[in-house]
């Protein structure tokens, strides 16, 4: 599944399938302690490149700010318009990533994370589904040539050119939200993991591409005789 579109833009890792479910996979890593292991990209990470399977839980999901996001939780930590902004002097940091508190608010206010949908939220190599399984969505960890590529893929049956939109917010946001999003509207694919307090967790080179499952089957589709099997495109793969 999806192998045609893994093979045509030289993916070396997994690409990684989103579902839930009410049980705990067997062996599944989950959210660990400190910044680094309890970060849902830390996760996405470790499967995208070795495999495993991991599990985001209702008890367990790691910071507040992936609870909220995911569905978890129904709110987020107390003065986190401060914290996003200008912070509040001997109080909160500041992640200055919007200028004011007003315009955190102002974002929060259209701005609602869906419940989740199980207990579990798992993220799994798409070449360990099982065939009952269900993904909501898939992401995709990939260099700038092959990003430029599935951006152009998921514009090539469309007659406009805003089948990828690139919208602010966090990591989790990216890989898991915006996609359950776009599965109710546009099934637009997701520039990801441009949160700045995840850059660090991934290699420097490295982007993600999200989009909801359904939208990813038609592109593996659309893979033949597309622009992916033609002389511009075979040209720069050479350097992947």
């Amino acid at each position: 599944m999806l192998s045609r579109l893994q093979e045509a833009i030289y993916l070396k890792n997994h690409p990684v399938a989103v579902l839930w479910s009410d049980e705990l996979p067997s062996g599944a890593i989950t959210p660990g302690k400190g910044h680094e292991e309890g970060c849902v990209v830390a996760l996405a990470r470790r499967v995208a490149y070795e495999g495993v399977v991991a599990a985001i839980g209702r008890d367990n999901y790691g910071c507040r700010g992936a609870g909220y996001h995911l569905g978890f939780v129904e709110k987020l930590f107390p003065n986190f318009r401060y914290f996003l902004s200008c912070g509040l002097p001997g109080k909160v940091r500041g992640e200055g990533y919007k200028k004011t508190p007003e315009l955190v608010d102002a974002w929060l206010s259209g701005f609602k994370p869906l419940p989740a949908a199980a207990d579990y939220c798992i993220m799994k190599p798409v070449g360990l589904l099982s065939a009952e399984e269900k993904p909501e969505s898939v992401f995709f960890l990939v260099k700038p040539d092959q990003l430029a590529a599935l951006i152009v893929l998921a514009n090539y049956d469309l007659p406009g050119n805003d089948g990828v939109i690139a919208p602010f917010g966090s990591g989790c946001d990216s890989i898991i939200l915006f996609p359950r999003l776009e599965r109710r509207g546009s099934k637009r694919g997701i520039v990801a993991l441009t949160d700045i307090s995840v850059r660090g967790i991934l290699p420097p080179d490295v982007l993600g591409f999200a989009v909801p499952f359904e939208r990813a089957l038609e592109m593996e589709n659309n893979v033949p005789g597309s622009f992916l099997e033609r002389e511009d495109w075979l040209e720069v793969s050479r350097r992947l």
